[in-house]
């Protein structure tokens, strides 16, 4: 007779979806859609090649990586360089995509070491 009651399944809260826990998969998810969007935004409106603007993105979260640990003024100085350097090789709308990689890439390591 109480073979046709179903069992329960286990109810999923989305609170616990939006936990502590999990916000570096949220950050590295919004730091890898941010590149992406980065590298299409480079190659159509900034005629950037394709394969310059990956490396690039490369490039910047390799660079956070080596830089994570150091004093939050040589990040800043790190942001205005990226800058310059924009300005030097006239593609600034490009290089500021760059340095928000490298900010990005460095709150994404912050949020992961403080977990």
């Amino acid at each position: 007779m109480e073979r046709n009651k179903k069992k329960a399944l286990p109810s999923f809260d989305f609170r616990d979806l939006f936990s502590k826990d999990n916000l570096p998969l949220f950050c590295i998810v919004g730091l890898a859609v941010f590149a992406v969007v980065a590298i299409v935004v480079s190659a159509v409106a900034f005629d950037i090649n394709v394969v310059i603007a990956c490396i690039m993105v490369l490039l910047e979260a390799g660079l956070a990586a080596c830089l994570n640990r150091i004093p939050i003024w040589i990040h800043g100085l790190v942001f205005i360089s990226q800058i310059v350097i924009g300005i030097i090789a006239s593609q600034v709308p490009f290089m500021i995509f760059m340095a928000f990689i490298y900010v990005f890439a460095i709150a994404f390591l912050y949020v992961w070491s403080n977990k």
